[in-house]
């Protein structure tokens, strides 16, 4: 009996060590496909229930990590036709280009899914390129060309490891893009298409990109990197070859491509130079999802689509090693401890001469000092410091903080980058003498021309627009002296929380209290526009929900000024049909400088810049930032 049971038992046994070998197969092919189009099913039903993830997924949008279910799970409303799926079941790795309509309107849709070998979800990292024209471009191939899908011989296969080195070569040889560099890594026969458009080999005469160049579109992939025109991306990083191919030797990545704005000019394909288009002037990061089909050691077609992030920003799921972008410190002269008012307005005088003139070591700067451009990171000496050409003073449009109780100075002005105008608010923060934390925020002009202007690129219109006319002055009650006035962060946060739930009620206005958006001023009060009268209340669409990251910059007692900020969400996600500007989830940072009298708010001059929806500050994360 009792060796009746356990034979029982060993059979029991070997039937669940079957089970579980069955169950930790790999997910091949028609497996990752399976579960990437099971995905793609849930988004159009706007339901991520509908397919199986591990606990603790990350779901990244636009570079931005946000909920699952968020975003452009609320906006999306059917699929293209066309559609590019890349496989790893070595890595556990499927992507997809595909198009999709959302709120009316085309865009291209990749995603990156990790699956697990449970056949669960761990990672989804999606890009929206919203280019209504490439997603027509794409409805019009119908489907990739073939030669993405046929199986090459085992025997004229390269590995892995050798094709993502080759892969990279193309990377490497655009940062910077050396004329005399090595770029016959190229087939002779190359392609490469952009959200759709195929940008080698073509002899249209059209212009390429931002450029008015009409040759370099004709050319051939390696002809074109021999011009060296792409060197205004100076720096390409987070390079991941996340799903590599071997069976069809493709290779999908994804890649982080700045432009820090020094390049002045473009080398045209006939030996001379032309000017840089003026959207490459100020500094600019986009993000790429890209694929690579190689013949041999060649990459023979590629396929690209990409979108814009803030400059600096860090990938969802980073790559490279962390680095430590906190500066050094230094020995010159520390100010006073502790730094007074006029110590502070030195500052900011200083400071603004040391970023005008590209040199940071003129500062006393303190071991650790941090510095940001629009809530990113930034290595003392990049952005602004590379770029700034000239401010405005207070005896024209401008105005400087002393706030003592945080040691901080605040200054609001215009700001020229090269030829581009902007607005930028600065904080700084003096410990000890020393510079700890120089914040920046900078919103630049944004204009159209026949080939793109300087807006962001794929963000929807803004309710209200600054092209760049610098011919404002500042409030004159922005200059008044006041005795010590109480700005509390209670009063500021009443004013966000109206911001947010659209109401001024509980909002301490003053009845004559007037405000700009970009420069804007509608013939209504403050407290009107919190309540939502009006063709463009506040600068900001309609369906505005959550105000975050609300963060006192700067509160000059003396003078009743504040310097705050705080990011606004907009989902694009109310009922329809929306407005042009209202379409596409996005969020705002608007710096403000607001007037504070008797404990009620009477001036507000603000700012507004788009970001990708989900965007957050890194100050935010920071324990001792200034928050209300």
């Amino acid at each position: 009996m009792i060796a009746m049971l356990r034979k029982a038992l060993r059979a029991a046994l070997s039937i669940l060590a079957l089970g579980s070998v069955v169950r930790a197969e790999r997910c091949e092919r028609a497996c990752l496909e399976g579960i990437i189009s099971d995905y793609l099913d849930a988004l159009i039903a706007h339901d991520p229930s509908k397919i199986s993830t591990t606990p603790d997924v990350k779901y990244v949008e636009n570079d931005q990590i946000v909920p699952i279910g968020s975003g452009e799970w609320h906006i999306v409303e059917s699929l293209g036709t066309y559609n590019h799926t890349f496989s790893d079941p070595e890595a556990g790795q499927v992507a997809t280009i595909t198009t999709i309509t959302e709120n009316g309107v085309g865009a291209i849709y990749a995603v990156r899914l990790k699956v697990e070998p449970d056949r669960t979800i761990s990672e989804i990292e999606t890009q929206i390129s919203r280019d209504p024209d490439g997603k027509e471009l794409y409805e019009k191939r119908g489907q990739p060309e073939a030669v993405w899908f046929e199986t090459v011989p085992p025997e004229q296969r390269i590995p892995r490891e050798k094709l993502i080195s080759q892969t990279n070569k193309y990377y490497t040889g655009m940062q910077g893009n050396d004329p005399r560099g090595d770029y016959t890594f190229f087939d002779k026969e190359c392609n490469r298409l952009e959200d759709g458009l195929q940008t080698t080999n073509v002899k249209t005469g059209d212009p390429y990109g931002h450029s008015n160049d009409t040759a370099f579109a004709s050319l051939t992939c390696e002809e074109q990197f021999q011009t060296g025109f792409l060197g205004f991306v100076t720096k390409i990083r987070e390079r991941h070859f996340s799903v590599v191919d071997e069976e069809r030797q493709a290779v999908f990545a994804i890649t982080t491509l700045d432009h820090n704005g020094t390049v002045r000019s473009l080398p045209s394909v006939n030996g001379t130079s032309s000017p840089i288009p003026p959207y490459f002037e100020t500094p600019r990061t986009l993000i790429a999802m890209e694929a690579f089909r190689l013949k041999g050691e060649k990459l023979y077609r590629i396929e690209m689509t990409l979108t814009e992030v803030p400059y600096g920003s860090k990938a969802g799921f980073p790559q490279d090693p962390p680095v430590d972008l906190s500066g050094p410190g230094n020995n010159f002269t520390p100010y006073p401890d502790p730094c007074d008012r006029i110590c502070l307005e030195n500052v900011i005088g200083d400071i603004l001469m040391s970023i005008r003139i590209h040199a940071p070591d003129r500062l006393p700067l303190a071991k650790g000092v941090r510095y940001s451009e629009n809530g990113q990171f930034l290595a003392l000496g990049d952005g602004l410091w590379e770029t700034l050409e000239a401010i405005s003073w207070i005896d024209s449009y401008g105005a400087v903080l002393a706030d003592e109780e945080r040691g901080t100075a605040g200054y609001w002005g215009f700001s020229r980058e090269h030829s581009i105008p902007g607005v930028l608010a600065l904080r700084v923060k003096v410990t000890g003498g020393k510079i700890t934390e120089i914040e920046a925020l900078a919103v630049r002009a944004e204009s159209t021309d026949s080939r793109g202007g300087t807006v962001t690129l794929m963000r929807p219109p803004l309710p209200v627009e600054w092209e760049g006319d610098e011919s404002s002055q500042l409030d004159a009650a922005f200059s008044e002296w006041n005795d010590n006035v109480e700005i509390s962060t209670e009063m500021l946060n009443a004013y966000f929380d109206g911001l947010e739930k659209h109401s001024s009620e509980g909002v301490p206005f003053a009845p004559e209290c007037i405000r700009r958006d970009n420069f804007a001023q509608a013939n209504l009060t403050c407290a009107d526009q919190l309540d939502g009268k009006g063709t463009a209340p506040n600068g900001l669409p309609i369906g505005t929900t959550i105000v975050r990251d609300r963060r006192i910059l700067a509160a000059d007692r003396k003078r009743g000024i504040a310097l705050a900020v705080a990011l606004v969400d907009e989902p694009a996600d109310g009922p329809g049909p929306l407005p042009e500007n209202a379409r596409i989830p996005g969020t705002y940072m608007i710096p403000q400088l607001l007037k504070v009298n008797n404990g009620t708010i009477s001036r507000i001059e603000s700012m507004i810049k788009w970001m990708p929806y989900g965007y957050t500050s890194q100050w935010a994360g920071l324990e001792n930032s200034t928050r209300t």
